[in-house]
């Protein structure tokens, strides 16, 4: 069986019955057969980012901040690299001049 996809509707309604009808996760976990795992998920979701969350077909926004953590760990990986590049370069040419 593959990955199920709920839409934005699915998901409010199933955070709604947890935080308005006050149900307990468990309780609506099994009555929808969804894991209470994902249902918290949703949960957190909604709590952050309120009637704009579940942008759809079951993406979860990612934070900016995140975002910006792994552009700066990407880049640091590439300066690194570039600093290897580099060093050969003057290798290869060291002994070239050597010939």
């Amino acid at each position: 069986m593959g990955r199920r996809i709920f839409s934005k509707e699915y998901k409010l309604q199933t955070t709604r019955q947890v935080i308005e009808d006050g149900k307990r996760v468990n309780e609506v976990s099994e009555s929808l057969g969804i894991t209470e795992q994902t249902i918290y998920r949703w949960l957190r979701e909604y709590d952050r980012y309120g009637k704009e969350a579940f942008k759809g077909f079951g993406n979860v926004r990612v934070d900016s901040g995140y975002k910006i953590k792994l552009l700066e760990k990407k880049n640091s990986k590439l300066e690194k690299e570039n600093e290897i590049l580099k060093k050969f370069r003057v290798f290869q040419k060291g002994r070239q001049d050597k010939k």
